[in-house]
């Protein structure tokens, strides 16, 4: 392609780009002066002369004080739970478990999966939470698992009737989790 022709469709672009600057469409705003279509915000010549960035912010300073109470420093994260102002919920650990009604079953079958489970411990009242281990190899039951009640009264009467069941040809053992330690 000639260097003529190039020339020629930057300018057919360059005529368009300026219509469209007429016709009252703003091209670019400057994000440090504020004009528009005259300039980008990398060459504002003006951008020596702009306020410093910390006026433009409506919100009062945070205090030396009230930052070392935080024990944030400049430039350091903090998560939103951690801010000033956040409301503190009385279980600090929002995904924590109840392990108050939580039962350990052991000694199923490599076949049983959770929707067995549930239908076993169900009969007792509303359960709330069913996890059989699963081994992540090969895919079979790894001999364990957790049911958690809704009421401590239920999960008492499922430990009472199914400890010693005989369940899919082996003797299950019902007792309650011993809660994880950390």
């Amino acid at each position: 392609m000639p260097t003529g022709a190039k020339a020629d469709e930057t300018k057919i672009a360059g005529d368009n780009l300026a219509q469209l600057g007429k016709g009252g469409a703003v091209l670019m705003v400057c994000r440090t002066c504020g004009k528009k279509g005259d300039h980008w915000t990398s060459r504002c010549p003006y951008k020596d002369l702009a306020q410093p960035p910390e006026t433009f912010i409506d919100k009062p300073a945070a205090t030396e004080t009230a930052m070392a109470a935080t024990g944030a420093t400049k430039g350091a994260y903090v998560p939103p739970s951690m801010r000033a102002g956040a409301e503190r919920t009385v279980g600090s650990d929002m995904r924590r478990r109840n392990e108050e009604n939580s039962v350990r079953v052991t000694n199923l079958s490599e076949d049983t999966r959770e929707p067995d489970l549930l239908e076993l411990f169900r009969t007792f009242g509303p359960v709330s939470r069913v996890y059989v281990a699963i081994d992540q190899k090969t895919g079979v039951s790894r001999g364990f698992g957790f049911v958690n009640f809704v009421s401590k009264e239920d999960a008492e009467r499922a430990i009472n009737k199914l400890n010693g069941y005989g369940y899919d040809n082996l003797i299950l053992r019902v007792e309650w989790a011993t809660p994880r330690s950390n």
